[in-house]
């Protein structure tokens, strides 16, 4: 920890005094946080809205909180609670009227950047120009979000010369607002030298302070085999079975919660109903009830969905890359829905080696068994496999089947539910997984 001071000091040499310097805490603990603090920096940034909230409470009063990661509209009430000094990426007139919105509710003025789209990267987000041109002149519509500036990532490459192009597209669009603006925040660990060439108030550093994110996890080359759990992993499907779930068990006099829902995720149905009856009443569910429930719950679940739920926001993009690249993908899943599992290769593009369903397995998750039939049919050494998962009792089993664990929380656990059952990394969206793998 000690060596996060020196990094501050020699970091601050190449810093002018007009330029704001955000410490990128993301995914960092809080001694080094507190670390950063005592030498002197009072802005950080965090990309998680449960993050911020556990580290403000640990926290410093005085610190000034940048939200820098991508929000969606169902957590800009619980953000605009904590009152961040700055959110850094309102990508869209979408989420900037969503501010609005709970901002007028709340009785406060947020301060917000706009986050531009320059570089040529689909996986980021952002105005484009014309958008940026449209909402330049609707302003006064937002009267309880103050816009400061712009905020602009460079596109993912070593070419200078194109980094310099995204940095001086978005000093342009700056200079298009009819209201002065005085905040241009671009510019990271590995370019923000240039960004202040080309005009940036703001840069957030991350990995030139901390050292390597905590995300990084041990070093490991790219497997042969990599074993997706399917719900809230391939399909954003979890908020409409936790909805069905809860539907169906409390219509059979069987009281549950969508939070219930998730932390059972990954069992089978008949283990869910099973133990949940043997918790209320203390004897076992019948095949009659255990099918009522099943039945009534799946259609529940079709009505909202109409059988297909889409698909969750970049996984695509994470299995082409896997197979661009000559590694086998395979589902394990504690699934019984034959249509989900049966539109898995033409929704993916018959990606897929293979497939195990609970209709392959004995035990359903947290058992291992799922992931070691998958690890023995896929014919790889263990070492060679990765899993993604997004449920705690996913998590355990393949952990129990000894195989390296990537927690991704794409639901409304907190990740420290995650975190107890000792996945090797927790990350927050597909496109971190997707970023990840490509640094391997």
């Amino acid at each position: 920890m000690a060596k996060i001071a020196a990094h501050i000091r020699e970091i601050r040499t190449h810093i002018p005094s007009h330029v704001t310097l955000v410490c990128v805490s993301k995914f960092q603990p809080v001694e080094a946080i507190r670390e950063a603090y005592e030498a002197g920096e009072r802005h950080f940034g965090e990309s998680r809205v449960q993050e911020l909230q556990r580290k403000k409470n640990l926290l410093p009063n005085d610190i000034r909180w940048h939200f820098i990661g991508h929000l969606q509209t169902n957590k800009v009430r619980d953000l605009l609670l904590l009152r961040p000094h700055l959110i850094q990426s309102v990508d869209s007139e979408r989420l900037l009227t969503a501010i609005e919105h709970e901002a007028a509710k709340q009785g406060i003025v947020q301060n917000v950047l706009l986050e531009l789209h320059v570089a040529r990267e689909e996986t980021k987000t952002g105005f484009s120009p014309e958008e940026l041109a449209a909402v330049s002149h609707q302003l006064s519509s937002f009267p309880h979000v103050q816009v400061l500036g712009l905020m602009a990532m460079a596109t993912n490459t070593d070419d200078e010369t194109e980094i310099r192009r995204c940095f001086t597209e978005a000093k342009a669009l700056l200079s298009t607002f009819n209201v002065p603006l005085s905040i241009l925040s671009m510019g990271m660990s590995e370019d923000y030298p240039m960004a202040i060439e080309c005009g940036s108030t703001m840069v957030r550093v991350g990995s030139s302070i901390f050292g390597e994110r905590a995300l990084t996890g041990k070093e490991r080359s790219l497997p042969k085999a990599v074993f997706f759990d399917q719900d809230g992993v391939l399909y954003n499907s979890m908020p409409y079975h936790a909805e069905s779930w809860a539907w169906a068990m409390t219509k059979h006099g069987l009281p549950y919660t969508a939070m219930e829902c998730y932390r059972n995720e990954g069992r089978t149905s008949t283990g869910v109903i099973q133990e949940h009856h043997q918790q209320m009443y203390g004897t076992d569910a019948t095949p009659e009830l255990i099918a009522a429930i099943y039945k009534d719950k799946t259609e529940h679940f079709t009505q909202m969905t109409g059988g297909f739920p889409g698909i969750i926001p970049d996984v695509d993009k994470v299995l082409y890359y896997l197979r661009d690249q000559g590694i086998e993908c395979w589902v394990v899943t504690g699934s019984g829905q034959r249509d989900l599992i049966n539109a898995l290769n033409k929704t993916f593009d018959n990606v897929f080696k293979g497939i195990i369903s609970s209709f392959d397995v004995k035990y359903g998750k947290p058992n291992p068994e799922p992931y070691l039939k998958a690890w023995e049919r896929s014919g790889w050494k263990k070492e060679e496999c990765y899993v993604v998962e997004n449920a705690p009792l996913g998590v355990r089993a393949a952990k129990a089947a000894g195989l390296f664990t990537i927690a991704v929380n794409t639901g409304i656990l907190p990740d420290e539910e995650l975190a107890a059952e000792h996945p090797d990394i927790i990350l927050h969206s597909m496109n971190e997984l997707l970023q990840w793998l490509k640094n391997k």
